[in-house]
């Protein structure tokens, strides 16, 4: 894609031509749930069908025009290495449509997003299906490799008797002590932390003290209950199908006790963190889907034209400290990207993996120091209008299926342009490993809008 990107501008240039418009038709999302609870039985294919079916049925899709299936996970399964795929054979789609897998730690989402607006733009698809989904719940506990490596020379090792192969296991797989399955380490490869512990250190360094995140927290639940009953939510939710009933909303959501909030004790720095559980994002299981297209296709099959993707942007940053600040650096590079400035933006939707993340990134974007240092020297940008800051709420309130929260993310700000009829929202995620990734959504003043295909 990327080599192939500045080939197709240059053509388009050398004939006259102007590249496609990516167009967003419309999204939905599974209900997040809350990791080995309502959700216990769907795995990632399950979640990601149910997600992909409510968009194909909500527009009325021709399946047989669909090019391909972008999917992010994050939980990898190693039943099934290529969710897109088994999502198409799960929903009995046409077997001829590709599908492929992007994995970008909590970016994943948003990068399976990006990733169809360039196959379009470049003229490769003109309908897809971008998204993600997790389910923790159907997370794989791995074998110590030694043990596995034991078994693996008892088949392979070249042992012809038993006693043989015994003797291959035995010296392998060492002690029957060191036999038991181990939970994967959430702590950060490269600098042995978790991601609690870098944003715990972020708010430290940025002065952001844990009132000041427990009442974010606390705003992020009451916007997203007030959204809740004013039938926000039922735009983008595909109610899920289980064996004990239908789930239809996300079970995250809590009235908040800013005094209870205040009592519970550090999660990730003790004994003097500002990071609680009452801050934080929990686990979370769910699925989300966008279907994006051409704009001659969109015109051609009476969908709307009135949404696309003005520009986007993958930043990334030294792991150590800062380890989630990276969405400061995407931010800046964003609006640059787009020629746009904080002022044009009407809807902010920042994934709230910590309220301290979220004021972290707000501290550094308006931070000259910091410009300097990570963004070139670039002018810091100043204050974001707190009101037009998920003003339907966060993840903190509504949930974080890794993968997912990119197509929640982008659906939540579509159908926001849509009602406010306002024209750009900036989207912006953190992610493991100091990666920060950004899309700004435009709604086209000369786009139609079919309503079958924004509302039920």
């Amino acid at each position: 894609f990327r080599l192939c990107w500045p080939i197709m501008f240059r053509r388009c240039l050398r004939h006259g031509a102007t590249p496609p418009r990516t167009v967003l038709i419309a999204g939905m999302r599974t209900p997040f749930c809350k990791s080995y609870g309502e959700l216990l039985d769907a795995d990632s294919t399950a979640l990601g069908a149910s997600c992909v079916s409510g968009v194909i049925n909500k527009v009325g899709l021709n399946v047989d025009h669909i090019d391909e299936i972008v999917w992010g996970n994050v939980v990898l399964t190693t039943s099934a290495p290529n969710i897109g795929r088994e999502i198409n054979i799960n929903l009995n789609l046409p077997r001829k449509i590709v599908a492929h897998q992007v994995s970008m730690a909590c970016a994943s989402g948003l990068k399976a997003v990006t990733d169809a607006d360039m196959m379009i733009k470049t003229g490769n698809s003109n309908c897809i299906i971008a998204g993600g989904s997790d389910s923790l719940s159907f997370s794989e506990i791995p074998l110590p490799t030694k043990f596995s490596q034991g078994l693996a020379l008892t088949v392979f090792g070249g042992a012809k008797t038993l006693q043989g192969k015994l003797q291959k296991f035995w010296q392998n797989a060492g002690p029957v002590a060191r036999w038991l399955p181990t939970m994967p380490s959430v702590a950060e490869k490269s600098t042995g932390k978790t991601m609690g512990y870098h944003a715990d250190f972020m708010a430290e360094l940025h002065g952001i003290t844990r009132q000041q995140q427990d009442e974010f927290a606390v705003g992020s639940h009451r916007k997203a209950q007030i959204a809740k009953d004013n039938g926000v939510f039922d735009e983008e939710i595909e109610p899920f199908k289980t064996k004990k009933g239908v789930i239809r909303y996300d079970n995250f959501l809590q009235t908040p006790n800013i005094e209870k909030m205040s009592k519970l004790k550090p999660a990730f720095r003790k004994p003097n963190g500002t990071i609680t559980a009452a801050n934080a994002t929990g686990l979370t299981d769910g699925g989300s889907a966008v279907l994006l297209t051409s704009e001659s296709y969109a015109k051609q099959h009476g969908l709307p034209t009135d949404m696309t993707i003005r520009a986007w942007h993958h930043a990334a940053i030294d792991p150590w400290p800062q380890l989630l600040i990276a969405p400061a650096i995407a931010i800046i590079k964003v609006l640059e990207k787009a020629g746009l400035t904080l002022d044009d933006i009407d809807v902010f939707e920042i994934h709230e993996a910590f309220a301290a993340q979220v004021l972290c990134t707000l501290s550094a974007i308006k931070d000259q120091d910091f410009c300097n240092k990570y963004v070139d020297g670039h002018k810091a940008l100043g204050d974001i209008d707190m009101c037009k800051l998920n003003v339907n709420g966060g993840s903190l309130a509504i949930g974080h299926p890794f993968a997912a929260t990119g197509g929640r993310c982008v659906t939540a700000a579509m159908n926001e342009l849509r009602r406010s009829k306002r024209r750009y929202a900036l989207i912006s995620i953190c992610a493991a490993g100091g990666i920060g990734s950004t899309a700004i959504l435009e709604r086209l003043d000369e786009g139609s809008v079919q309503p079958s295909a924004v509302k039920r």
